[in-house]
């Protein structure tokens, strides 16, 4: 059934509006790099040689590089790109458990049958492992972790929107859906799990929101970049006992980035069908690539809108929001 966006939203807040905000969000954000540009490469290929020297940890170097995505643009965004053509099934990393600043000793269960337990499930585990990533970050060189620590205390500050100017934040919320939590989130880890003044604390807690696996930091699997419209990559769970491996989901020619996604993934647990492109930008930082996905649960809807390949016309993709919270296509 095909239905208008108007019959559901509240009245100020219009497809227009929704354009208008992602816009405004691309400009705001088209600056953005994760990364002072003199150390990226230095850092990475720290990490690099940290993980191949434990034992099962791979990297395939021969057809892997990290780089940004222009290389003749110091700020724009690293990925990790195919220097050679890569095979369908090939690996490209593997990843020990060994390499992992984890909480999984502590961490509660999330069961999505309970959306409430599960967020109060979700925080309790995101405090426990910004608090132990804290202590790596502190601990530096000291650290078993070294290496990814030194890369972790080089990411720029001020990347999610939580952690934005007063000004900034107060623009963002104005075209962000009524109710959304996108540039406040911070406050209700403030004064129980991090300092309500110490900046380094907040941004720990920062990192480890925009880079964690929920309840686990990986290693170089943290490096590849996010697009459902172009996912190249299948994966093991992360829980595996032999940690995660990674490998081509398809030929991959010389020159393509790789993409994985962090909200359709092994161990997402259908997080997608809640999860949109403003839960992207509010966690990790960024505008998505298209498809940008809007879910209006109090509405019960959730809908996609794709970009044709040449970048032109759009099409928007309509699911029934069903009452349980699953979605159902028919």
């Amino acid at each position: 059934m095909i239905r208008t966006l108007s019959q559901f939203l509240p009245r100020s807040y219009s497809l227009c509006t929704m354009c208008r905000m992602l816009q405004s969000f691309l400009l705001v954000l088209v600056a953005c790099t994760s990364i002072s540009p003199s150390a990226a490469d230095e850092l990475s290929d720290g990490v690099i040689e940290w993980v191949q020297s434990k034992p099962g940890g791979y990297y395939n170097a021969d057809k892997l590089e990290i780089r940004r995505g222009d290389p003749n643009d110091e700020t724009s965004p690293l990925g990790v790109f195919a220097k050679a053509d890569i095979e369908p099934n090939e690996t490209l990393m593997r990843i020990p458990t060994e390499c992992y600043i984890h909480v999984w000793d502590e961490a509660k269960n999330m069961n999505l049958d309970d959306m409430e337990g599960a967020t109060e499930a979700y925080n309790h585990n995101m405090c426990l492992l910004a608090q132990k990533t804290k202590r790596e970050m502190q601990l530096q060189d000291k650290s078993e972790f070294a290496p990814y620590v030194r890369y972790l205390n080089n990411q720029r500050r001020g990347q999610l929107p939580a952690t934005w100017s007063d000004y900034g934040k107060e623009l963002l919320q104005d075209l962000l859906p009524p109710g959304s939590d996108g540039v406040n989130w911070m406050q209700k880890f403030k004064g129980k799990c991090i300092s309500s003044t110490d900046t380094f604390e907040e941004q720990v807690l920062a990192v480890t929101k925009q880079r964690a696996f929920d309840d686990a930091m990986i290693p170089l699997w943290d490096m590849v970049n996010h697009d459902n419209g172009r996912i190249n990559t299948e994966n093991t769970s992360m829980y595996d006992k032999d940690g995660i491996r990674a490998w081509a989901s398809r030929a991959i020619k010389a020159g393509e980035e790789i993409y994985m996604s962090y909200d359709k993934c092994k161990d997402c647990m259908d997080v997608d069908e809640y999860w949109g492109t403003p839960e992207i930008l509010r966690d990790f930082g960024f505008v998505e690539p298209h498809p940008h996905r809007f879910v209006y649960t109090d509405q019960e809807i959730w809908f996609e809108v794709w970009e044709s390949e040449n970048g032109g016309e759009k099409e928007v993709r309509w699911d029934d929001y069903e009452i349980d919270g699953s979605c159902d296509p028919n």
